[in-house]
């Protein structure tokens, strides 16, 4: 037998069984008392037909309270929370299973409540943001905005507009604004409310994120400024204390030693201001096709300590003095580098790949402060200026390239990468 899958099946089942033997008792009197044609048909009348029509009705009461209860569930989940359709049920099962989904729709309204008071405490957090926030709905109109949105849209109320409206397009999964790109960079989140999906967009101000770079940068640049300058003035300021006060008891050779130490210390500080003026006026780059070969040939000349191993061939779109310039310093580093380890061994790798990889190994120490490097004039040699990487770097930045610096595997020497655009 096929196994019932519904309700109404198995109703109709349950109604067969008495249906039937009531038939077939209907049918037993008949033959029993020889009953005629009309008999027959008057009993089978007053006996079905009241069968039947009580079968009919409760078969519909019982769809009508489960078509009812299907209404019901349907409001709510359209979160409409009010127990009416089985309003005329005071007793009995059906008024039970009311109860119940009342009270399952109060346990909604509570938790909706609370779901609202904290909506409501997020939206008012996001208001107090100093940080832009937009929230769009799912056909991509602004639902919400906070105040610091009137940094990037100064010009009115933001509520309801679409986001084509504001120049916001939303390509490769990612929501880009066409207007003003160079200011702000967008980080979205979905954001679920109810069974809504919004968008929660925060603009992040690209010139603070420079700004704070670029302190960070002074920073650095001050401390240096400040050891170099004090380091340099202490001694002058004490010698020069010293001889005016007391040059009658200092004897005339202490005193040329000591104005030979003031003007060496003043000598110090200006080549120190020269090598900063040095930073800041390097020549504009003159770019040209350079082909790899012939680079390679002038270098091998330049640099004959240097092995050079080449993996690529074609064009390098570069200012060749200018990088020469720069890998003058590099090795220069290198073979310092070297000479501290009491070493030997500089390896130049070049090789195209997205685009030209210069990479430059020493056998060295390896570097103590990697984080220090490009801060102007900071040096870990004794004698260094501290302004040869941060010159390489710059130069290589006006070609559109980078310079990275980094140790090798348990500080046996040190790598600088050169990559530039092909």
């Amino acid at each position: 037998m096929a196994k019932l899958v519904s309700l109404e099946q198995k109703l109709w089942l349950g109604f067969a069984v008495p249906l039937t033997t009531l038939v077939l008792l209907v049918v037993g009197i008949i033959f029993y008392f020889e009953l005629t044609f009309l008999s027959a048909m008057t009993l089978f009348i007053g006996v079905l037909m009241p069968s039947l029509l009580a079968l009919h009705y409760s078969y519909k009461k019982v769809m009508l309270v489960l078509d009812n209860l299907a209404v019901q569930l349907d409001s709510i989940t359209n979160e409409e929370l009010s127990v009416w359709q089985l309003a005329t049920y005071h007793r009995g099962r059906v008024a039970a299973l009311k109860a119940e989904v009342k009270s399952a729709v109060e346990r909604l309204k509570q938790r909706r409540q609370e779901y609202g008071q904290n909506e409501a405490f997020v939206f008012n957090f996001i208001s107090e943001l100093t940080l832009p926030i937009l929230v769009l709905d799912a056909h991509q109109h602004v639902y919400f905005a906070n105040r610091a949105m009137s940094a990037v849209y100064p010009e009115g109320t933001l509520h309801g507009l679409h986001a084509s409206a504001l120049s916001l397009s939303y390509v490769d999964k990612q929501w880009q604004l066409q207007q003003q790109s160079a200011r702000y960079s967008i980080v979205s989140h979905p954001l679920y409310r109810g069974q809504r999906v919004y968008q929660l967009l925060v603009f992040f101000s690209v010139e603070q994120t420079l700004r704070d770079n670029e302190k960070q940068v002074w920073q650095k640049l001050l401390s240096v400024l400040n050891h170099e300058v004090c380091n340099s003035l202490t001694p002058v300021y004490s010698m020069a204390q010293s001889l005016r006060q007391d040059r009658d008891v200092i004897p005339l050779e202490t005193q040329h030693t000591m104005l030979g130490v003031i003007e060496s210390r003043a000598a110090h500080l200006q080549q120190f201001v020269a090598n900063y003026a040095q930073i800041a006026q390097l020549p504009p780059v003159e770019m040209q096709a350079v082909e790899v070969e012939s680079l390679v040939t002038r270098w091998r000349t330049l640099f004959p300590k240097v092995v050079i191993n080449v993996h690529s061939s074609g064009v390098i779109y570069c200012d060749e003095p200018q990088l020469t310039q720069a890998m003058i310093n590099l090795v220069n580093n290198a073979e310092q580098a070297n000479q501290s380890s009491k070493r030997q061994g500089i390896r130049l790798t070049i090789q195209r790949a997205q685009d030209w990889l210069l990479c430059l190994e020493d056998n060295g120490g390896g570097i103590d402060n990697l984080a220090n490097l490009f801060v102007p004039f900071y040096s870990t040699k004794p004698n260094g200026s501290g302004i040869g990487l941060v010159m390489s770097r710059e130069i290589i930045r006006n070609q559109q390239g980078e310079l990275r610096l980094s140790n090798l595997a348990n500080n046996q020497g040190a790598r600088a990468e050169i990559t530039l655009p092909v």
